[in-house]
């Protein structure tokens, strides 16, 4: 993940500033400024490296909080049903392949990629012994 996230920023942020008649830019006629391109390009590749960088999983009072660069959720320690270990590259908000999926609520599911994985369980199973590891 570390080499799809980085070269994608990269991708986005250096060629329509430094070359911008690099490549083709599939951009409508509207959008056929340099400007425009470097300004949309530029903020979603800022937007890639700020979820590499601001992505963190911490357990709270009885709350595990999820942060993914902007994006920000909470999970209640007491409605998580179960956690499996997955190699799904398709759920997020996780920056490896190597991830926990946790199962909360009714249906709803979430996966995560701690460095410490076994430490995170742990810190869940004490708030809530009733959570089944798959």
């Amino acid at each position: 993940m570390r080499i799809v996230i980085w070269g994608a920023a990269l991708l986005l942020i250096i060629p329509p500033v430094f070359f911008p008649n690099f490549g083709v830019w599939m951009t409508p006629a509207f959008l056929d400024k340099q400007w425009i391109k470097v300004i949309i390009l530029g903020f979603t590749g800022i937007l890639l490296l700020w979820i590499w960088f601001k992505t963190n999983y911490t357990v709270e009072e009885k709350t595990l909080k999820i942060t993914c660069g902007p994006f920000k959720k909470k999970v209640k320690i007491d409605d998580i049903r179960s956690i499996r270990q997955t190699k799904d590259p398709f759920t997020a908000p996780a920056l490896s392949m190597d991830k926990l999926e946790i199962n909360y609520d009714s249906f709803k599911v979430i996966a995560i990629s701690p460095k410490d994985k076994q430490t995170l369980i742990h810190h869940l199973l004490k708030q809530n012994p009733n959570i089944e590891i798959k």
